[in-house]
């Protein structure tokens, strides 16, 4: 099946949520979702640290800041790594084409045409929007449904679960 598209900002926002739900290892995942709660706590026991101490170090009221602050910036740290991969790729504001059968993709975009072997992806994964295939842990392709016709969409499912190891439905 041959197909042409476009990733829009909202499909990339679309693999950021994908990514984060399904990220690899499970503490890393674990690890967002409390650091920011630490760095709360931290920030907060620092304004104690502030009110109570008569005459609060310096030191030890700035590093503990710092730590809080970090922490809460861990929060954002990816989602910002996403957005600003996005609009820092030039790729995205053309078209990309691809050929996608038994032996893998082939696609074409303004500046390059590569030939992926569905052995090349290390995993797969899907939301209502889009399809995502990673090379390694850091590194894949997004490619939005609205791309497919109705149709296609059930086959390159099922050439993908054929292909690539899934870690969500």
């Amino acid at each position: 099946m041959k197909i042409v598209y476009r990733i829009t900002e909202e499909d990339y926002a679309a693999a950021y949520k994908l990514f984060m739900a399904n990220e690899m290892p499970l503490s890393r995942r674990a690890s967002r979702m409390l650091l920011p709660w630490f760095g709360g706590i931290m920030l907060l026991l620092q304004v104690a640290y502030l009110i109570v101490v008569p005459n609060p170090n310096p030191l030890v009221w700035g590093l503990g800041s710092l730590v809080g602050f970090y922490f809460v910036y861990c929060r954002f740290a990816l989602r910002s790594y996403f957005v600003r991969s996005f609009r820092n790729d030039r790729r995205f504001l053309h078209d990309f084409t691809s050929d996608i059968s038994d032996e893998g993709i082939h696609t074409e975009t303004f500046s390059a045409d590569s030939h992926t072997k569905w052995s090349a992806f290390v995993r797969f994964l899907e939301s209502d929007k889009i399809f995502m295939l990673f090379h390694s842990e850091w590194i894949f392709i997004i490619i939005p449904k609205s791309a497919f016709e109705p149709t296609d969409v059930e086959q390159f499912r099922e050439l993908a679960l054929r292909n690539v190891p899934s870690s969500s439905q």
